[in-house]
């Protein structure tokens, strides 16, 4: 069987990388974005292949990606630009080893059998390194688009689950979901293995339905001081309800300073740091209980190619799971 990049190892952390791979949100990378006329919060992404290509072979362990599905100029934020889906598609065929997960793919968004063909697509031609991560949603202004309730997400978002769910089973009877349906419809492809679910947030959803439903839980950025809380709770929800060990995984949105030995300034969702001082601050994280750490670089004063290989040589060693214990992706 193929070597496949894991991303849980218990009581270590493993690193991985946020979408989109620009730097757009630096001053550098804000004075380029004005001189090319684009809008805030559209990243520069010309150069994704390489990057991507280039992540894999440094050797993180994960890239994740958010779904915006569309540009609202009041958030400011257009991710990775193109269609999650899609492009995870495009990525599974670039790349061999590499995790790609969604954190997260806005679940009540979504028609739940499209998604169910889609992603067992993904995960199969990734061979079962799709990690899918999903969300409630909490822009309003996408809802109506869509023609769904923004206030009945919740149920949706348990109800899409459900049905997703059945319909990756062998001899699923989705009949039970959709009225009049004969008991022999079936979804193809099936998931070659089970597909792990994250949840990113908490979806409205008690941290007891999180630990039960849940192969992992993907949580905001936050302080040490809140990270190691919550991992405490994470790990007393799935004691209380009989469940294996799961990662817990979370983002920083790095400035990579250019001073390799420049100290930490902390800053909403992360901070500004050397990388000598990088490694210091991701260990904290480790000890606090985080098993995957995702790195967040549009701010970054370093350039992302620059800052991938640098990350790789200064701090990835720090963080290496031993050949001897990687094995296949599935983290329950």
């Amino acid at each position: 069987m193929k070597t496949i990049c894991k991303i849980h190892n218990p009581g270590k952390m493993t690193i991985g990388l946020e979408f989109p791979l620009d730097n757009d949100w630096s001053l550098e990378g804000e004075r380029k974005r004005k001189t090319e006329g684009r809008p805030f919060g559209i990243p520069d992404i010309k150069m994704h292949t390489e990057l991507i290509k280039l992540a894999e072979e440094l050797g993180f362990s994960a890239l994740w990606m958010r779904e915006v599905p569309v540009y609202d100029p009041n958030f400011g934020d257009g991710a990775q630009i193109f269609d999650t889906l899609a492009y995870l598609g495009y990525i599974a065929g670039i790349t061999k080893s590499i995790v790609i997960g969604t954190a997260a793919v806005v679940l009540p968004l979504h028609d739940p059998l499209q998604l169910a063909k889609a992603v067992a697509t993904i995960e199969n031609l990734s061979e079962s390194r799709y990690l899918f991560g999903v969300g409630l949603g909490d822009r309003p202004v996408e809802f109506p688009l869509f023609n769904f309730d923004f206030e009945t997400r919740t149920a949706r978002f348990v109800l899409n689950h459900n049905i997703i769910k059945e319909a990756w089973k062998n001899n699923s009877e989705l009949n039970q979901y959709y009225e009049g349906l004969s008991n022999t419809i079936q979804i193809y492809p099936k998931p070659q293995k089970e597909i792990p679910w994250i949840l990113a947030g908490r979806a409205q959803q008690s941290l007891n339905w999180i630990a039960q439903n849940m192969q992992g839980w993907f949580n905001y950025p936050r302080d040490l001081e809140d990270t190691r809380n919550l991992v405490i709770d994470w790990k007393n929800a799935l004691y209380d309800n009989n469940q294996a060990t799961k990662p817990y995984i979370t983002a920083y949105h790095l400035n990579l300073l250019k001073n390799p030995n420049a100290p930490l300034i902390p800053h909403r969702f992360g901070g500004s740091v050397g990388v000598n001082s990088l490694v210091t601050l991701l260990k904290q994280y480790e000890e606090a209980g985080v098993n995957h750490m995702a790195l967040h670089l549009r701010k970054s004063e370093t350039p992302l190619k620059e800052a991938l290989t640098l990350i790789a040589e200064k701090v990835l060693p720090h963080f290496k799971i031993e050949e001897t214990q990687k094995e296949t992706l599935y983290v329950h």
